[in-house]
């Protein structure tokens, strides 16, 4: 079980990214979380954060943290797994490849014919359902997801003039 804590955060404005380095035990990990996961608050150079606190009560699991037009708000640690880390079990591919995985399990489709249909090997197709790595192949993944009997949707933004 994960258990992250925060260790540093700091906003950099030109990336539009909050730099975040989590600790587990010993281990610590830098990522780059982007202003657009608070869609709820307009972060950016106009708006920019005037405290960004590690919430020590709770144990540094959680940021709180308030912005130049006065609103606040709070994120846990998760949230930049759930963002940044595609090893994160609650992560949106893994969870899109454990309902893929469900659906092959009740239709008792064997490798060898998913490979068949996708036109590659059956160890491909079992490195592309592994949680722990991250697949190359993300057209093969959406094959496999159509298989399954599901449609994946991506929702772009258009950004607005500055």
């Amino acid at each position: 079980m994960r258990n992250p804590k925060f260790k540093e955060i700091a906003p950099n404005y030109r990336r539009k990214v909050l730099v975040v380095t989590l600790q587990e035990g010993r281990k610590t990990v830098t990522y780059e979380l982007p202003f657009a996961v608070f869609r709820n608050h307009k972060i950016s150079t106009r708006n920019r954060f005037v405290s960004l606190e590690i919430d020590r009560e709770l144990d540094r699991q959680a940021v709180l943290f308030e912005l130049e037009d006065g609103t606040t708000g709070d994120f846990p640690a998760d949230l930049v797994l759930y963002y940044c880390d595609p090893t994160y079990a609650w992560s949106p591919l893994n969870q899109l490849k454990q309902a893929i995985k469900e659906k092959l399990k009740q239709s008792k489709l064997s490798i060898r014919v998913l490979a068949d249909a996708l036109q590659t090997s059956s160890s491909q197709v079992m490195r592309l359902l592994n949680e722990q790595q991250l697949p190359k192949q993300f057209l093969q993944l959406f094959h496999l997801a159509e298989l399954a009997g599901y449609t994946i949707q991506f929702e772009l933004h258009k950004k607005k003039a500055a």
